[in-house]
């Protein structure tokens, strides 16, 4: 399955903005998130790092001199790598304040306390950002191949 960097882009959106929203809900105590929408996102950042990792191939096969990490934030603009950087730096620190691992009397607990939900929505942040990020420097890429070969 494949998905175009398009849709990348839009899923990548939805999800950022639908994590970034549950995060504050988190943080703020103001609602019980059903667990169906955390397995949704949870899945959903696997199927954006999944195409993520395949546009990242693609792109280290447009440049192969250059390591894929600097041609996806060369194709991008400077501020969005310092977003990037901001999002994977808050979801460390913020899981490592909110997770706590003590012992429990249930081996399979599903549920998900506030406080571990913000924890784990910090991920989901960082890693929809990501998948935006490289949706959008594909989208780059094609957009200069295109150009490059309808003037030839």
């Amino acid at each position: 399955m494949s998905i175009s960097s398009k849709d990348l882009i839009i899923l990548s959106v939805i999800g950022f903005v639908l994590s970034l929203i549950i995060h504050l809900i988190a943080i703020f105590n103001l609602y019980q998130v059903p667990n169906a929408v955390i397995i949704i996102l949870t899945a959903g950042i696997l199927l954006v790092w999944l195409q993520s990792s395949k546009n990242l191939k693609i792109l280290h096969k447009a440049y192969p001199d250059q390591h894929p990490w600097k041609t996806v934030f060369t194709l991008c603009s400077n501020w969005i790598k310092y977003i990037f950087y901001f999002f994977i730096i808050y979801a460390i620190l913020n899981f490592s304040l909110k997770m706590s691992f003590g012992n429990g009397d249930e081996y399979l607990n599903f549920d998900v306390s506030q406080n571990k939900l913000s924890g784990l929505s910090g991920f989901w942040i960082a890693f929809y950002l990501l998948g935006l990020i490289f949706g959008y420097a594909l989208q780059i890429h094609l957009n200069k191949t295109t150009i490059k070969s309808n003037e030839n």
